[in-house]
Order: structure tokens, then C-alpha cells, then sequence
């Protein structure tokens, strides 16, 4: 991609250092890797390879055409606004951030330069760099800001093997909180039925296992199936009895626990409903359960 605009990374980290592995391997000019400390800038620079020296975030501010600020959100703004201060970014260059939760507007200081400025969020976990470079293929990249920065950064995100998306800037946090429930909070709900598998004398280590196996069934059918259609258990059943029983069983188990339980069925009568395997009636009954025991707690 000779076209393609000289990418500098700011923030020597697990996202920095993948994203500029990625870039390099698609034959996007890599021009720069910046930190406060050069020790962590030089092992990323070494990690990216192709001869990229490490360098102040001033330094690297000004050595490339689309400057990705990957460092921490608390950091995003403050980073951008250090660096406009320094006039360190190039005239008319791109400048994106990586954080889900925060929209352009973090870097109206680079904006107020007369900078294009967009983010780039990856809807991925990564644990380590080489488990980022390693599971970013197909992985939803979601784009927001200026139009020139979200053609640049679709463009980067197409050509590292992502699947790009435009988000709003009004929808950044909403788009972040839906990925944290999606993501973290899954993470939160295996957790409680891991307690709950403790409660039954059931081994955490197994339970976790097996559980964690069900999940990633579940998430497969997601992917893959409308969500009403892959929905399946008691109350897709309209089992009624079975759902009390599970209530009863709980007893002992943390109330958190049991509001889980109670919340997350409640949405799920919702689900059955499109899916048209229970009546209103049954609704109502699994409605009326549910709420009345989460009142108890």
C-alpha cells in the first residue's frame, strides 16, 4: 500500500504494539513507536521490527501521517493535549485514540490544530500482544470521529483484518457499555454460576470448565443464529416449576447471586417470547416468579 499514510504509535503497550505488528506485517509504513519510558519503547519497536527506533511521544508525534494515541483512556486527553501544546504533531496529520469508552472529542486539542481526529476500538480482549496479534483476524474494529479519520482508520482496520464499523460519537459510551456487558460481564455471570456449582458441592475447577465450555456454545450459536432462535433451557420451555425449583435451591447462595438470576431471566421471558415458544400467559407466570422472589431478597 504505497499510499497508505505513515502510521507513528504512541504508548509501547499490549494495543500499540499490536496494532503496529499488524500493520507492519500488512506493509503499512510504520514509521514510530513513543513513550515517556524508551526501555518500553525500544522492547515494542523490537517487537514490531523493521528497523523502528524508538522515541520520545514528542518525537513520534511528529514522524508520521495518522499518529495513534494507544495509552491508557485516563491518559488520552492529557497526552493529546501535552503534545498540541508542543506543536509535536505534523500539519494536517491524523490523530486517533483506541479506548472504547472515549469518542473524538478526547482530542479536541489536536482538533483545535486543525488535526483530523478519530478513534479505533477493537471489540476484542487481549490478554498480550501476541494473543492480540494472534486472534485479530474478523475481529469488529469501531470507527468514529472526523470523516477523513474514520476513512483513514477504516482503511487500517480492513488492511490489519478487521471488520470496520462507524459508530457515532453520541453512541461511543452507550457502543462501550453494550461491550462491557457483552464481554466483562459474561466473564461476571460464569463467576456466579461457578458460586452457585459451589453451593451444589460441585469441584469450582470442574464446574468452571464445564460451564466455560456452555458458554462458548452458547456465544458460537450467537455468532451464528438470530439470539431468539438460539435460545434454549426452561424458560424457552415455559417450565415454569423448573424455574421455582432453581429459586428454592438458592437460598443459601449470595443475594447478588440470586438477582442475577432473576434479572437475567426476566430479559430472558423476553427472548422466549420472540422466539414464540411461550404464551403470555406462561410469560406472565415466569414474570410474576421472578419479580416476586428478586423482592424477597
Amino acid at each position: 500500500m504505497t499510499d497508505a499514510p505513515s502510521i507513528a504509535i504512541i504508548g509501547p503497550g499490549i494495543v500499540g504494539t499490536a496494532l503496529g505488528v499488524l500493520a507492519r506485517r500488512a506493509g503499512l509504513p510504520v514509521t514510530a513507536i513513543g513513550g515517556r519510558q524508551l526501555a518500553a519503547a525500544a522492547r515494542a519497536a523490537e517487537r514490531i521490527g523493521g528497523n523502528i527506533a524508538p522515541m520520545t511521544i514528542e518525537a513520534a508525534a511528529g514522524a508520521g501521517d495518522l499518529v495513534l494515541l494507544c495509552v491508557s483512556d485516563d491518559a488520552i486527553e492529557a497526552v493529546c493535549a501535552q503534545l498540541a501544546d508542543a506543536k509535536a504533531f505534523g500539519d494536517g496529520v491524523i490523530v486517533a485514540h483506541c479506548s472504547g469508552a472515549l469518542s473524538s472529542d478526547a482530542l479536541s486539542a489536536a482538533r483545535e490544530l486543525g488535526c483530523s481526529v478519530g478513534s479505533m476500538h477493537p471489540l476484542q480482549t487481549f490478554p498480550t500482544a501476541d494473543a492480540a496479534v494472534g486472534r485479530f483476524a474478523g475481529v469488529y474494529c469501531f470507527c468514529e470521529g472526523d470523516n477523513v479519520a474514520v476513512a483513514a482508520l477504516t482503511a487500517l482496520a480492513e488492511a490489519i483484518g478487521g471488520r470496520p464499523v462507524r459508530v457515532s460519537s453520541a453512541g461511543k459510551a452507550l457502543y462501550h457499555a453494550a461491550a462491557v456487558m457483552a464481554g466483562n460481564y459474561t466473564t461476571a455471570l460464569l463467576d456466579a454460576a461457578v458460586e452457585m456449582c459451589r453451593q451444589a458441592d460441585i469441584d469450582p475447577q470442574a464446574a468452571q470448565a464445564a460451564l466455560s465450555v456452555l458458554a462458548a456454545a452458547t456465544a458460537d450459536n450467537a455468532r451464528t443464529m438470530d439470539l431468539a432462535a438460539s435460545l434454549t433451557g426452561p424458560i424457552a420451555r415455559g417450565d415454569v416449576g423448573t424455574v421455582r425449583r432453581h429459586l428454592a435451591a438458592m437460598a443459601d447462595c449470595p443475594a447478588d447471586v440470586t438477582h442475577l438470576y432473576c434479572v437475567a431471566g426476566l430479559r430472558t421471558v423476553d427472548l422466549a417470547l420472540r422466539k414464540g415458544t411461550i404464551d403470555h400467559h406462561t410469560a406472565r407466570e415466569l414474570r410474576e416468579t421472578l419479580e416476586y422472589h428478586d423482592e424477597r431478597e
